[in-house]
């Protein structure tokens, strides 16, 4: 390949789409039927995200397997954040120990924090939602390892934490 050229994969899964925009592939060890289809204004295929569903794709560079990944639950802040530290940490124990090398292997979390004030009479309430939306974006970069097996790495990563925080 030279360093240009870039193959691409991804999984996305639910209903088939007569547009053709998107190559659907299904895999038994991937979280089927939880992605939203729709279509824009101008009837160009999109995919919503579903709280709780894992998605995750991966694209070769030359020899690098960049893995990307997502997830969306409600759930508090702090054990998710635990959870996805450990899992970090294991993916990458996991690429080291298939042979692999670990270029990097980050997390963004975005929280939403949901509280409603109101007032009787003269006084004002404050009611927070038990728990925050939070969006968890997974990027990673590794070497020496089946892409395919470095995207599942991702996944089983993403899915724990989604377990660990009940969702």
């Amino acid at each position: 390949m030279s360093e240009h050229e870039h193959e691409h994969h991804t999984h996305v899964h639910g209903k088939d789409c007569a547009c053709g925009h998107h190559e659907h592939h299904d895999h038994d060890h991937h979280d089927h039927d939880h992605h939203g289809h729709a279509h824009d204004e101008n009837g160009n295929c999109i995919l919503e995200d579903v709280p709780g569903a894992v998605y995750v794709e991966y694209h070769l560079h030359d020899e690098a397997r960049v893995i990307s990944g997502r997830l969306t639950l409600t759930a508090e802040y702090g054990p998710v954040r635990e959870a996805l530290a450990s899992q970090l940490e294991l993916m990458a124990k996991t690429v080291q120990e298939r042979g692999g090398i670990v270029g990097h292997i980050k997390a963004s979390c975005e929280v939403r924090l949901v509280e409603m004030l109101s007032v009787t009479d003269t006084e004002s309430a404050v009611k927070r939602a038990p728990g925050q939306e939070i969006k968890i974006i997974l990027a990673a970069i590794v070497f020496l390892i089946d892409p395919e097996e470095a995207e599942e790495l991702a996944h089983a990563a993403l899915a724990a934490v989604r377990d660990a925080a009940g969702k």
